[in-house]
């Protein structure tokens, strides 16, 4: 009977131990997923369909855990086509928040299809949660310096957040908590060395004010991706043209917008911004450690060599050796949807 007893001991601590590291596996790969707020304005491009595909993408392999996606559009579709995408992976429970009142406003050529055609649940006349309350609220539960945040549309939703009062989620006032909170921030903006059309397009020059106040006084480390030839030589997207993918939402946004441009493929300046987010910008890419981001008060910018802005930091150059065609087809293995 002792005989009988050890062994049904072992047999039992042999599972424990299993059960053991089983958790500890899921433990190790929880604290390795870097917590993603992404911020996004969803209506005048398209690469930012592809860059919360492939966001998405990261958090179907274990590499990041979406916390919530801000909407910096007053276009009242665009939350709802960011609810579509986050559906059609699985996760419509991702918090949404929106800008309220005061913001920019561009058509899209493909929100409201999406919100018509695909399932969601965030009506264009529905009521969406303040992005200024939704950042305070999620970053407030998160560990210190825990949360990487990375736009890629307008900067209102963050110059309202630097400039929040306290509330009933942290007594602290916007810049603090985001100093408190937030590792760093991957900003999409400008093009590189310098944006001198004064044309309002891009991310940086619909919202000046807001652009210069988040360069000036967002209290983390920065890294500035840029656009133009830059993203321009990774041509991603054509991966939703193939037959078993159009089906997806993201198929039917690229199709839309890429009717009149009679081409297949776009640039990938959102989602360079997501890759730095969730990767690092080795070995792709290189940071330029010099100088700082100069934004004028129209919007545009100039990367000014001296002097050093130490939370500054540069992604728009590839590095030694990187091909973009290789990057190019990574990124959309990335942004391809897997058993949706």
């Amino acid at each position: 009977m002792r005989g009988t007893a050890i062994i049904v001991y072992m047999k039992r601590m042999k599972y424990v131990g299993v059960l053991l590291i089983h958790l500890l596996i899921c433990h190790v790969a929880l604290a390795q997923q870097v917590k993603i707020i992404f911020d996004t304005d969803m209506d005048s491009d398209v690469d930012d369909v592809g860059a919360l595909a492939m966001l998405h993408g990261f958090a179907d392999r274990g590499d990041a855990a979406i916390l919530a996606v801000m909407v910096s559009s007053l276009n009242p579709w665009s939350p709802g086509a960011v609810d579509v995408i986050n559906t059609f992976y699985g996760r419509p429970d991702i918090p949404i928040g929106a800008v309220q009142r005061f913001g920019v406003y561009h058509k899209s050529r493909y929100a409201k299809a999406l919100c018509e055609q695909f399932k969601h649940n965030t009506p264009p006349e529905g009521d969406i949660t303040d992005a200024t309350m939704l950042y305070r609220k999620i970053l407030a539960a998160q560990q210190d310096t825990s949360v990487v945040v990375v736009t890629v549309g307008d900067l209102t939703n963050l110059s309202n957040l630097l400039k929040s009062a306290p509330d009933q989620f942290s007594g602290l006032e916007g810049i603090d908590l985001v100093k408190k909170k937030v590792k760093h921030l991957v900003c999409m903006g400008g093009r590189y060395p310098a944006d001198t059309d004064p044309q309002p397009w891009g991310n940086f020059k619909p919202d000046p004010g807001a652009t210069r106040h988040v360069a000036a006084e967002w209290p983390t480390r920065i890294y500035f991706t840029g656009g133009g030839a830059f993203a321009d030589s990774i041509p991603t997207g054509n991966i939703f043209f193939q037959e078993k993918y159009r089906h997806t939402p993201m198929a039917h946004a690229y199709q839309l917008f890429l009717k009149s441009w009679n081409r297949k493929w776009h640039h990938s300046a959102d989602i360079i911004a997501v890759y730095v987010a969730v990767k690092g910008y080795l070995p792709y890419f290189k940071s330029e450690e010099r100088g700082y981001n100069h934004i004028f008060e129209d919007g545009t910018n100039v990367w000014r060599l001296a002097p050093r802005d130490d939370r500054h930091y540069l992604i728009s150059a590839f590095a030694d050796g990187a091909d973009p065609g290789k990057i190019a087809e990574k990124f959309n293995e990335w942004m391809t949807p897997q058993g949706h």
